[in-house]
């Protein structure tokens, strides 16, 4: 969904920049990501007379992180638990956040739940902000789950919709889908509505052995007056449950533009409050650790990744059930 800023910077560069310039925002360089984030917090302590350039550079840099910090438009993940995990959930999927990862994983909760999910600056830079919420209701032999999620600034806006359903296929299988509407919103160039389905199986081949499998954006959706494709991603991963305290899961996902990423964790649970978790995932090489703390119906989160070139990035999580 994050590629639905193209139709914007391709057509018009921000600012009057050359197309080379406004590249920037395409994610094609780190290189051009790190002399950027050096920019925005120079302009932050000049005056007036910059304006117009930090405005600039802000949009190009949000657009930047939208387009490449996750190919497959969750920019950052959802979750404190799927993000320490090295964002290996697909398999898992065993929270609201399934609405994202894996739709068929809804059907794992039992009862009402609701989760607040809230990156406060990524990468360090405040105006890459995420606030998302979840909740997960029961319906009769369905599951339904409701997101909406905001990420940037003023400048620069996108704000999300998703809506899920899962149900049972049989004893040991699920399956779900979820729509996806996307509206990106750029200062003095408009604004912008999109769609996307998503769909997704999980399998629980044996007691401690789960197998999950998800198809984002599965109709193609395209975008923008040119109709450019909006990314195609595969994802497929296994859980397995040693007995009842430690869990590892491995996935590989593939955006059929660009190369495969193979990512994995563990976690790791202590006396029944208190669960530790950690992942690693290449392309580019990243690792992730996180905890929660669960007190009767509520949970809060925490999980920090680390990009090679970017620095870290930090977030919180609080979750509770609502009803039995």
């Amino acid at each position: 969904m994050r590629n639905m800023s193209y139709s914007f910077r391709r057509s018009s560069p921000p600012c009057g920049l050359p197309a080379g310039q406004a590249g920037l925002a395409g994610g094609h360089t780190v290189t051009e990501a790190q002399n950027g984030f050096g920019l925005v917090r120079h302009l932050r302590g000049e005056g007036k007379h910059t304006a117009t350039v930090r405005w600039c550079v802000l949009v190009l840099l949000t657009a930047f992180c939208s387009e490449a910090s996750v190919a497959r438009g969750d920019n950052n993940g959802r979750g404190t638990k799927a993000v320490s995990l090295g964002n290996s959930f697909v398999s898992l999927a065993d929270n609201c956040w399934a609405i994202v990862y894996n739709p068929a994983g809804l059907t794992q909760l039992s009862s009402t739940s609701a989760s607040v999910f809230f990156v406060p600056q990524q990468f360090g830079l405040p105006e890459l902000r995420t606030v998302a919420a979840a909740v997960v209701i029961p319906v009769g032999s369905f599951v339904t789950g409701l997101e909406v999620e905001q990420f940037g600034f003023d400048l620069y806006k996108e704000t999300g919709l998703r809506f899920g359903v899962a149900s049972l296929v049989d004893e040991h299988i699920s399956a779900g889908a979820t729509l996806n509407l996307t509206r990106i919103t750029i200062d003095r160039y408009g604004s912008q509505t999109t769609a996307t389905v998503d769909v997704g199986l999980l399998a629980r081949v044996h007691e401690n052995l789960k197998l999950g499998f998800s198809y984002l954006n599965s109709l193609g959706a395209r975008v923008g007056v040119g109709g450019e494709q909006l990314p195609q991603v595969f994802l497929l991963g296994a859980s397995y449950s040693i007995e009842k305290d430690l869990i590892l899961v491995a996935e590989i996902e593939k955006d059929i533009r660009y190369e495969t990423i193979v990512k994995g964790g563990i976690e790791q649970s202590l006396f029944d409050f208190l669960r530790l978790r950690f992942g690693l995932s290449n392309n580019p090489d990243k690792f992730s650790g996180g905890f929660s703390l669960t007190y009767s119906n509520a949970e809060f989160g925490y999980a920090g990744y680390s990009h090679p070139d970017l620095g870290w990035t930090h977030q919180i999580e609080l979750s509770f059930g609502i009803l039995p």
